[in-house]
């Protein structure tokens, strides 16, 4: 065989072999394409959508816990409860009035109030966790903001039980407005504040890691 020959017939291997990586290689990337789609599913095209799925069974397993497990309502809130009532007792003795703490309740000569489920700011907190945890970012991101957020609003609920017992002895015909309705609507008016404030520093972060170059 002539050495053109030789070399012709090395171009049309080189070339054939060309022709099935190229083949090769596009199989495998719509294999991996398809995949990928199999995989992520509808839920990750609709980032909305899995958000509040994601939240929705968060705050369920939450409402779960607090309805059906023993442990909540016999340890947990037991101690929870009272905590806040000797915190609350605390600043309110700070402030000069002559306080009397006994388990969950808060005395003084003029008026009383007891701390019960429901004005314990947990719920909030749930809220507030759950949305945390329900969004789409990185996991080294939520931990610093369940940690503050939590400790914002257990630290607004001793605001609140405080403001309450001052309504309760400076001005009494207030108190079940300010209790069930002001109160009850700026926890969660806080939680939400919270969350978004959370998000704009969590985005704003990511969004600097993805600008550092490689």
């Amino acid at each position: 065989m002539s050495r053109k020959r030789r070399q012709r017939s090395k171009r049309f291997a080189a070339s054939g072999f060309t022709r099935q990586s190229a083949r090769r290689t596009r199989f495998a990337k719509r294999r991996e394409e398809s995949v990928a789609k199999s995989a992520t599913g509808p839920l990750s095209r609709h980032p909305m959508v899995a958000f509040l799925v994601i939240f929705g069974v968060l705050m369920g397993l939450f409402y779960a816990f607090a309805i059906f497990t023993p442990y909540y309502k016999r340890d947990f809130l037991l101690s929870y409860l009272p905590f806040n009532a000797r915190v609350s007792g605390a600043i309110l003795s700070f402030l000069g009035h002559d306080i009397t703490v006994s388990g969950a309740s808060v005395f003084s000569p003029a008026f009383s109030l007891r701390v019960v489920p429901g004005c314990d700011g947990i719920e909030p907190i749930a809220l507030f966790v759950c949305a945390v945890l329900a969004f789409p970012a990185r996991f080294v991101r939520k931990i610093p903001g369940i940690i503050a957020g939590t400790l914002l609003l257990a630290a607004l609920n001793f605001v609140r039980v405080v403001s309450l017992f001052l309504i309760g002895v400076y001005w009494p015909s207030a108190f079940t407005v300010a209790h069930l309705e002001v109160w009850q609507a700026l926890f969660i008016v806080f939680a939400v504040v919270f969350w978004i404030l959370w998000l704009l520093w969590a985005t704003q972060s990511q969004t600097r890691t993805q600008r550092v170059p490689s």
